[in-house]
């Protein structure tokens, strides 16, 4: 229980520092990358400015050249400090008219890029129909004027290879900042459960102390009872005070029976599970009969399980017990056992009233009742069920309880043994 619950805020302390690092992580690329292609985009519609105002800069089709325009040539708006920057980074342009004819283009020198190539970039970036984007490592803007359209380009590799570089170590260093995290977390996970352990432990421990010391008393109690009745009598009064010594006997039996489930290991053996259950079957048929009810079972047979017969049989008369218990008159109650995937799944179910979802989740703690009713009559004290869930888990093993279409079921799933 306690090891789950640790497992828990591990969990939820990750999840939050994770999220927070992912989410930081992301703010902080996106809103990088959308602040550099601002700029890329400033720079490159101030190339075209440059070019609308005073021609190419670079190589035409008819190979005249025209020189860069002088800061003075420019407009006053267009006089930003991006222009600045832009003379320390290598621009593309090219010149298409309507029908695909090169009208001018600009090639920087030692490029690596033929014209032919630049061309056929460009085409491809007019044919998207967009003004600004990316174009695999190309960032790019476009322009159309007098049937013309001019498309300006910048080479995108470096600054990429940069951001991948950053994104890289920031992943590496963040991936060990969150195992340390992750270390911090289990300790103090460790440290906020280990005093809800203790304090449980000691419960447990007096459960089982109260329980021993108790025992003593009462049987005390009923040999003075059986002195008396010999002396005076049957009467109500010793009837009543019996009745009450064997409702305390019992109650003290069942408590005992979960302290020793809880805190003893049992030992272990092979057991028939199939042979046992059928065995169960059999000695509660006619109780079943005697309180009208409908009892059906479909056992496997050969369904051997590494366990302690003893606490096993237990566990299926308490789901049994409770299942006829909560099931009314000319009800139906049904027990399955099938083996799926080396599990083992025993299923007791039977027809009753409707369980909310806030009592099947306490259904397993120990004195609860979905009823409310103490009545001690039945031998029913809402431990039986937290019984049947401290035998699961000496096994290994998982239950849980489910209400669908007026059937309420409890399944234990178990390891199967070969």
């Amino acid at each position: 229980m306690f090891r789950k619950s640790k497992i828990r805020i591990v969990a939820a302390i990750m999840a939050v520092l994770t999220g927070l690092f992912v989410g930081t992580l992301c703010v902080i690329y996106f809103s990088s990358y959308i602040e550099v292609f601002h700029k890329d985009r400033k720079m490159l519609e101030l190339y075209a400015k440059a070019y609308w105002m005073n021609g190419n800069p670079g190589e035409s089709s008819d190979e005249t050249k025209t020189s860069e325009p002088p800061m003075d040539a420019l407009p006053e708006e267009t006089i930003l400090p991006e222009y600045h920057i832009s003379n320390l980074l290598t621009f593309f342009s090219v010149a298409l008219d309507d029908d695909g004819t090169l009208v001018s283009i600009d090639n920087a020198e030692n490029s690596g890029i033929s014209n032919a190539s630049l061309q056929e970039l460009a085409e491809k970036i007019r044919n998207q129909e967009k003004k600004n984007g990316v174009y695999d490592q190309w960032v790019f803007h476009c322009e159309t004027a007098d049937h013309v359209t001019l498309v300006v380009m910048m080479d995108n590799t470096i600054l990429q290879e940069n951001v991948k570089t950053l994104f890289q170590y920031t992943l590496l260093f963040g991936s060990v900042a969150i195992g340390l995290m992750f270390i911090i977390a289990v300790f103090l996970a460790g440290r906020i459960v280990r005093p809800l352990e203790l304090n449980f432990k000691k419960q447990k421990q007096y459960l089982s102390d109260a329980g021993h010391e108790l025992k003593t008393p009462l049987a005390v109690i009923l040999t003075n009872l059986d002195i008396l009745e010999r002396e005076v009598g049957e009467n109500r009064w010793i009837q009543n005070i019996r009745y009450e010594n064997n409702v305390m006997t019992e109650l003290i039996r069942q408590l005992l029976t979960l302290a020793r489930t809880e805190n003893v290991l049992p030992a272990m053996d092979r057991v028939d599970l199939s042979m046992l259950i059928t065995g169960e079957v059999l000695a509660f048929e006619g109780l079943a009969f005697e309180r009208g009810l409908t009892f059906s079972s479909a056992i496997q047979d050969n369904c051997m399980i590494w366990g302690n017969q003893d606490q096993l049989r237990s566990l299926i008369t308490v789901l049994i017990d409770n299942a006829i218990e909560h099931t009314k008159e000319n009800g139906l109650l049904e027990v399955g056992l099938i083996e799926e995937k080396n599990r083992l799944m025993l299923s007791v179910s039977n027809t009753g009233d409707a369980l909310s979802k806030e009592h099947m989740e306490m259904m397993f703690e120990r004195f609860y009742k979905a009823d409310k009713v103490r009545t001690s009559g039945s031998g029913h004290y809402g431990l039986g069920l937290a019984i049947a869930k401290a035998i699961v888990e000496a096994h290994k093993g998982e239950i849980s309880v489910s209400c669908r279409d007026g059937k309420i079921m409890f399944l234990v799933v178990l390891r199967k043994v070969s």
